[in-house]
């Protein structure tokens, strides 16, 4: 108790003289006098600390947004952060201007686990540049053509599981994007959610809840990373060094193998045999490029589809007009593919749907403004954590009337090319904008269109034979994720079930 108390004083009086100090730089690098941005009164010392919204915090700025406008400024414990509520604010900031490219520092997730390895949590940096250097090219879309075969295999074999066991669909959804993220990326065939490969991607999402820079005390009094690992209240390096062993595993064994088996020429073609055969990078960058693709892609996609899966059990009429599109288009012959695409348009307005509802990133990942700027009559202070509210942006009703009600309808018709595209914004803006996106909605288009050729989705039967209605629910991090829920899935006919098994 003795030894908590004199750290506790330690940190106190750090923060105060940070503080202080914040405060004379405040004076000084601000000549034009102008406003921060509004936001709620901020409390002594502690500033806007206890306002933070611990759950849903998207939500909550959201709201706070009829109050404040498109920008919020808080203060807490002398770090400040802009919440951006519009998609022309975002724009005009974090797609047009370099000095918001950079990422706040995260000492537990950067330094502590290793992130700062991957241009996920690196900052603005020579890293950086390398491993979008390297992601670049293989992510682009005459690149994502390539993978359009495996796609849909490994999107045909995810029916077959449907047809043996519906009931695990949610399990099988994060199996059908492990596998084939592992296989693109590496050139390794998973067959089963017990697969070391597939643990290893499970395990990284116990990070995500470290993406905000909030979210350990550590990344606000940076100097406990050097408090020892037996000392009280440590607990957090202990985590800390058991997530960096799941990262390195999850990085290097792949890697690893894929460099034993070109060694031993037996190699199966992959993103990381082109990179290791080419001289575009050294061995390091290439591991936590392609490592960063594997461990942050195949998450998002199962979360996606799992989304998509709870649509359609909610909202019957828009599954049955998207089948009949696909029944006339394409027949009940054979499975869609991707050259069918431009032909099924409400299929398309159905995934926008999917993108704006629950963005799979609601409050954006952070960032960091390098320099004072200046916007609209405001004073943004360097070294503000910047935040683009992407509910906020799906919930414009500017934009999307209704917001909340599941609707692909609003982006067809007579006036739908003025509706913004969802995907301009839920997959960042500017230099960090995500490099897989060309990748993902590629995997998530054909994805959906098997599903719905081969599939009706309902809501399932109780004891009693009464149908249970899934609740919209979804857990509270920095990416959406539905938990799972009840539905029916059975196969729209014989013969499509043939279709599959053949």
């Amino acid at each position: 108790m003795f030894d908590q108390f004199h750290v506790a004083v330690v940190l106190l009086g750090i923060l105060l003289t940070a503080l202080v100090y914040r405060r004379f730089q405040s004076i000084k690098s601000n000549p034009r006098r102008l406003p921060l941005p509004p936001g709620p009164k901020p409390d002594p010392i502690i500033g806007n600390a206890r306002h933070f919204p611990v759950n849903t915090p998207w939500i909550t700025f959201t709201e706070w947004k009829k109050t404040y406008g498109d920008m919020i400024y808080m203060n807490a414990l002398g770090t400040g952060m802009v919440i951006i509520n519009s998609y022309e604010v975002s724009c005009d900031l974090m797609e047009k201007r370099a000095i918001y490219a950079d990422r706040p520092s995260m000492p537990f997730l950067g330094e502590m686990v290793g992130l700062n390895r991957t241009a996920l949590v690196a900052g603005y940096n020579d890293l950086w540049r390398r491993h979008r250097t390297i992601m670049h090219a293989p992510m682009q879309r005459p690149a994502i053509e390539t993978y359009w075969i495996e796609q849909q295999n490994v999107a045909r074999s995810f029916l077959g599981t449907l047809l043996d066991k519906p009931k695990d669909f949610y399990s099988n959804l994060k199996l059908m994007s492990g596998k084939l993220i592992i296989s693109i990326t590496y050139g390794i065939q998973v067959e089963s959610s017990e697969d070391p490969y597939i643990i290893n991607a499970e395990s990284t999402r116990a990070m995500v809840k470290y993406l905000s820079p909030t979210s350990a005390l550590v990344n606000v009094f940076p100097i406990m990373r050097y408090i020892p690992s037996w000392f009280p209240g440590a607990k957090f390096k202990r985590e800390a060094a058991r997530l960096r062993e799941v990262a390195d595993n999850m990085v290097g064994r792949p890697f690893e193998r894929v460099k034993a088996d070109l060694a031993a020429g037996v190699a199966v073609p992959s993103l990381t045999t082109q990179l290791l055969e080419s001289p575009i990078a050294d061995e390091e960058d290439i591991k936590w490029a392609t490592g960063t693709l594997y461990g942050a892609g195949a998450d998002g996609i199962a979360s996606i589809l799992a989304l998509f899966v709870l649509a359609m059990t909610l909202h019957p009429k828009v599954q049955k007009k998207a089948q009949e599109e696909i029944d006339r288009v394409i027949g009940k012959n054979r499975l869609p593919t991707f050259e069918d695409r431009d032909s099924l348009p409400y299929l398309e307005c159905i995934l926008k749907e999917i993108y704006r509802w629950y963005p799979i990133s609601p409050l954006g990942t952070p960032r960091r403004v390098t320099e004072d700027d200046y916007y609209n009559g405001y004073w943004i202070p360097a070294g503000s954590t910047v935040y683009g509210n992407n509910w906020a942006m799906s919930r414009d009703e500017r934009m999307y009337k209704d917001g909340d009600r599941f609707s692909p309808e609003r982006f067809e018709g007579i006036g739908a090319e003025k509706i913004l595209d969802p995907r301009t914004f839920i997959f960042g803006f500017g230099r960090r904008s995500c490099p897989g996106v060309h990748f993902v909605d590629a995997t998530l288009y054909i994805s959906m269109a098997y599903i719905l050729a081969g599939f009706n989705i309902s809501k399932a039967k109780d004891a009693n034979g009464n149908e249970i209605t899934p609740e919209i629910i979804h857990t509270s991090e920095m990416i959406t994720r539905v938990n799972d829920f009840p539905c029916s899935i059975q196969p729209r006919s014989p013969q499509v079930v043939d279709l599959i098994r053949d």
